[in-house]
């Protein structure tokens, strides 16, 4: 490859030759005048090569700072993910702890019950449509309706959203898909004291409220069309609770709700026949 330099000397050979009068052969002459040329083009090329590495190195620069920063920020979500995780884990840890503590014995792990797709895909479709008044839990088969949206304060009776939300509940477990499964209707509250005198008159105390929160929600469901003999109710009162309540018979919103089970029939706590 011909240098600038060699352009160079081949342009001062030219120069001399001709400045020096020599007598130099026309074929010489053009010989020369191509060397010059194809020294000058190699040189433009090298050039153009160099500048098109100056912008390549410079968009290779670029994407390398891009990454990096796309790097450093998955990095930082992962962390805030990992500190999120820690921290329910923390909070899981102490619910269990708390619990213990209370009862006196350590929570025993509910039975997983797997619904049917179509089943559970229904439910799935049924709480995201009504988001502010119940939640799906696939993972027990467990419809959880939120007591305050639900029922008025120190009330048992259902609230006209509710009942459209039940009546659609009624329509699942009507269909053949569900037609070998039965519902417990379960009724929780916080500890906040039953006090106002009418109130207790009709719900002495937390155990009442739950258990006729739990038969309205079964009346509602039986009265909608779904048979009797497959409905059951109860009530736990202030005594499962599934959040810390606040001191001072505070109480906690988390605990009052309405706990609807979808469960198969070998799970139900009769036997027929007996």
């Amino acid at each position: 490859m011909k240098t600038p330099l060699a352009a160079a000397m081949v342009g001062c050979l030219l120069v001399g030759l001709l400045t020096t009068g020599g007598c130099v052969a026309r074929a010489e002459y053009d010989k020369l005048m191509a060397m010059n040329r194809a020294a000058n083009a190699e040189k433009d090329q090298a050039l153009a090569a160099a500048q098109q590495l100056r912008v390549e190195n410079e968009q290779f620069a670029q994407e390398r700072d891009a990454a990096r920063a796309a790097l450093e920020a998955k990095t930082g979500e992962v962390a805030l993910l990992e500190a999120a995780k820690n921290d329910l884990q923390k909070r899981f840890d102490d619910l269990m702890a708390e619990y213990t503590r209370l009862t006196g014995r350590a929570p025993a792990p509910l039975p997983a019950i797997v619904l049917p797709p179509e089943l559970d895909k229904q439910l799935r479709e049924l709480a995201e449509a009504n988001p502010s008044i119940m939640e799906y839990l696939p993972r027990y088969g467990m419809v959880k309706l939120k007591s305050d949206l639900t029922f008025a304060k120190g009330s048992d009776e259902v609230a006209s959203t509710a009942k459209e939300a039940l009546a659609k509940f009624v329509q699942i477990m009507s269909g053949s898909v569900a037609a070998k499964y039965n519902v417990y209707v379960a009724g929780h509250t916080d500890d906040l004291p039953i006090v106002k005198e009418e109130t207790r008159r009709r719900h002495p105390d937390n155990w009442y409220l739950s258990v006729h929160r739990a038969v309205a929600v079964q009346k509602e469901l039986s009265g909608g069309g779904l048979p009797p003999d497959r409905v059951g109710a109860m009530g736990f009162g202030e005594y499962h609770p599934i959040a810390p309540n606040a001191p001072n018979k505070a109480g906690n919103a988390a605990n009052r709700r309405v706990e609807i089970w979808i469960v198969p029939p070998d799970r139900f706590l009769t036997m027929p026949g007996l």
